[in-house]
């Protein structure tokens, strides 16, 4: 068998076989660049780019064929007929474009299998097809094994050639597998033809022979024509990729996310925002895997999921938010968007830090204090440890305001932080609740003796004075202290206690400390008397709603009020909320009372000419009770308000006592077509939380923030970052407490789109503001301008 394939060499004409090996390769070369281009492509040019793949891979192969036999002297004449010529071109095509698509459109290793053997069967009927025609001198007969191990050996080597194509962008690897089909289709032509025993001079067959110069010429002519029309078509289109490339990596490099192209999990492209995260050239991100050897991380391929990415100086890993959508429907090719989250953990750490901490001192603000503290006493009541609670006021502290100016009480609340710090222990905690109200709590010792201690040095530390420019602030304190668990067994009771003992202490002199006692319980009594009163008072029509406009700060124009009760007390007289809110929601009253004020306002909210939206604030009771949303529901059926003018206002710690009950609660609520307002906000330990788990439509910030303007930087960065978070979420900022107009001001630069305060408007009874609830005033009196009807509104 070997002899007969070695003899082949020497009756093959050495110029026509080189030609048509050429030709052979140039043709698969070409196909194999339109298959690759096919591949990648989607719609209607797919089929189109692998149809043109089958058709030079057909001539290809076919022009070869008829080279080779031109090529071919046996020792006897030989000829060819034009049907086998004709027949064998028509039956090679279909076959060879076939073979395109099965290698296109297979999955896994059946792709280049299946598309190998239906290419070398194209071959073999091509090659025997054109046998029928063929004239030769004598007769001749056909070793069939030879022809298997033809066929074997063409299908191995096309099926390689498909396999290293792939869906190839290189041109090394586009080359190989060209190289690779052309070789194959050459193996089972000499193979097939060391199968042809041709006996001289035994007979042969008759009829139309064409010219060996006239088939060569046509053959090369139109195949030469399949070829240029091929690669012209590849590199038109070759030309408008590279240019859309450059279009898209223009684009990419402009993006300020890392983006970052793969194929089969290895990186083919980045651009460069992400080779400046990695600290990296482009060249050595090149073929690195994605996984393990930048990112940290577990997501799925379509979702989004934080990572850790890994420079290549080995510097610190980079916290980055990534996602990733496939490009292929193999899921071989990604692509990448890898944004930088450092700026934004900074930003949310400082948040969470300001939201926890007064601004002034960097102690702790007293929600947080309060949380702290009720940690501490659990802590206590395991380990059996008393705990002592400090409850400090500066002395005539408005008197050093109103003689310095702020800037020096600023001044001297930060020095007294200072000092304080200077005194604690290691388990103490610190707080700031007020304006000049701190509070200490200290952990474990001998109490009350380490207290009386602890409170007269810090009386000591008080009376140095404060420098402040040319002048010595004479500053001095007062203390009041409560003991656990002699006193109380709670934080709040704590609290309270050691305020009494305050109040006591300044009422004997001042700059003196006291220690809660019993006979304090009269302020106690005092409250149980109050909370009768406000029991009756609310059955009795004592209550009375006061409105507070809200001003849109684009404009100025009222946009809606604010509903305050008062409490018309028959022997105290007028009482504010502050009054009695907290001796309501001590004694059960909150409810009742909410529900009055909630009834009360859409009844006269219905009333008023203009549409005004009318917001109602709710407690944390109200947003545990399962009966909330209907009573709403009902209040706005029988007092005929739409329910997009009501908007309710609750604090953050309203949500922690049942988060579950209270945000399903909020949702049916919104779902009636209610607003929900979050108030206070930025005084709470986990804001952010917060807004992640339910939708707002609009955010107050707390007049403690706004009150600091101009006299905290602190306090203004806060308000920054609310209304920056606030537009980045689509949702209104609204400003409580404006009373000045650099705050008012201040407001307006960073974009606050509400504001509402003693500036604005004071809480009075809606007859106050009767001009701004008819149809003939729709806005402030006065000037056009926003800044006219905000600064006339007050």
């Amino acid at each position: 068998m070997m002899d007969r394939i070695l003899a082949l060499g020497s009756q093959f004409d050495p110029n026509f076989t080189a030609l048509a090996v050429i030709i052979c390769v140039m043709s698969m070369l070409t196909a194999v660049r339109l298959f690759s281009r096919g591949l990648v492509a989607r719609g209607e040019a797919r089929p189109t780019w692998l149809l043109l793949a089958g058709i030079s891979a057909g001539f290809g192969a076919w022009a070869m064929h008829f080279l080779a036999m031109l090529a071919y002297h046996p020792g006897v004449s030989t000829g060819h007929g034009p049907v086998g010529l004709l027949t064998s071109l028509i039956l090679v095509l279909p076959m060879a474009i076939a073979a395109f698509y099965a290698a296109a459109n297979l999955d896994g290793w059946v792709r280049p299998a299946f598309g190998g053997v239906i290419f070398t069967f194209a071959v073999t009927v091509m090659h025997f097809s054109s046998l029928k025609d063929f004239h030769v001198d004598g007769v001749f007969n056909v070793d069939r094994d030879l022809v298997a191990v033809a066929f074997i050996a063409c299908a191995l080597m096309a099926s390689a050639g498909f396999a290293a194509t792939g869906p190839a962008r290189t041109v090394p690897r586009q080359a190989a597998g060209g190289i690779i089909l052309g070789l194959a289709v050459c193996a089972f032509h000499f193979i097939a033809m060391a199968a042809l025993n041709i006996v001289p001079g035994a007979g042969g067959k008759g009829g139309l022979v064409i010219s060996e110069f006239a088939i060569a010429g046509a053959i090369a002519a139109v195949t030469l024509i399949v070829i240029a029309t091929g690669l012209g078509a590849a590199l038109v289109d070759a030309k408008g990729a590279e240019r859309a490339v450059e279009r898209l990596r223009r684009l990419a490099n402009g993006a300020f996310e890392g983006i970052v192209i793969t194929a089969h999990g290895r990186i083919v492209d980045a651009n460069t925002s992400f080779l400046n995260l990695v600290r990296a050239d482009h060249d050595d991100v090149i073929g690195r895997p994605v996984d393990k050897n930048l990112l940290e991380r577990g997501y799925s391929q379509t979702g989004n999921e934080d990572a850790l990415l890994s420079p290549f100086d080995h510097g610190e890993a980079i916290p980055v938010e990534v996602r990733s959508r496939s490009l292929s429907d193999d899921k071989a090719e990604a692509v990448y968007a890898i944004r930088d989250l450092r700026a934004q953990r900074k930003a949310e750490e400082e948040i969470r830090y300001l939201a926890q901490h007064d601004s002034a001192t960097r102690l702790l603000n007293r929600n947080a204090f309060m949380t702290r503290l009720d940690a501490l006493l659990e802590r206590a009541a395991q380990e059996g440890e008393p705990v002592a609670l400090l409850f400090v006021d500066l002395d005539l502290f408005k008197h050093i305001n109103d003689v310095h100016g702020h800037r020096a009480g600023d001044l001297v609340i930060a020095e007294v932080a200072n000092r304080l710090r200077g005194m604690a222990k290691g388990s103490s905690l610190l707080g700031r609740i007020g304006g000049d109200e701190f509070v200490i709590a200290l952990y474990g010792g001998t109490q009350p003796t380490e207290a009386a201690q602890c409170a007269h040095s810090l009386l000591e530390r008080l009376l140095e004075p404060v420098p402040y420019e040319e002048h010595k602030v004479e500053i001095s304190g007062s203390v009041g202290i409560s003991l656990y668990p002699a006193d109380a067994g709670n934080a709040s009771d704590l609290v309270a206690f050691a305020d009494m003992a305050l109040y006591r202490a300044k009422r004997g002199g001042r700059n003196a400390a006291c220690f809660f006692s019993r006979d304090m319980d009269e302020a106690i009594r005092d409250r149980r008397r109050l909370a009768r009163d406000l029991k009756k008072g609310i059955d009795a029509g004592e209550l009375r709603l006061s409105y507070q406009p809200l001003a849109a700060m684009a404009d100025g124009r009222i946009v809606g009020f604010e509903a305050l009760v008062r409490w018309q007390h028959p022997v105290r007289g007028l009482l504010q909320p502050d009054d009695f809110i907290l001796v309501a929601e001590e004694n059960g009253l909150i409810i009742a009372l909410g529900n009055w004020v909630l009834k009360q306002a859409c009844f006269e909210a219905v009333k008023w000419e203009r549409p005004f939206r009318v917001a109602v604030n709710l407690s944390a009771l109200h947003l545990q009770d399962n009966s909330l949303v209907s009573r709403v529901h009902e209040i706005l059926v029988n007092s005929g308000l739409s329910p997009a003018r009501l908007e309710i206002e609750i604090t953050e710690s309203a949500l922690f006592l049942d988060q579950a009950r209270a945000l399903s609660n909020l949702r049916r609520l919104k779902a009636l077509g209610v607003r929900i307002a979050m108030d206070d906000f930025g005084t709470g330990y986990s804001s952010l939380s917060t807004l992640n788990a339910f939708p707002f439509d609009r955010i107050k910030i707390d007049r403690s923030f706004v009150d600091e303007i101009s006299r905290s930087p602190q306090a203004e960065k806060i308000v920054r970052a609310i209304v920056s978070l606030g537009h980045s979420l689509g949702v209104p900022i609204t400003a409580e407490g404006v009373e000045t107009e650099t705050q008012l001001e201040f407001l307006r630069r960073e974009g606050c789109d509400q504001v509402q305060g003693f500036l604005i408007g004071r809480p009075e009874h809606i007859d106050m503001h009767a001009g701004l609830v008819t149809p003939s005033n729709p806005g402030v009196p006065g000037g056009d301008g926003g800044e006219d009807k905000i600064a006339q509104a007050s």
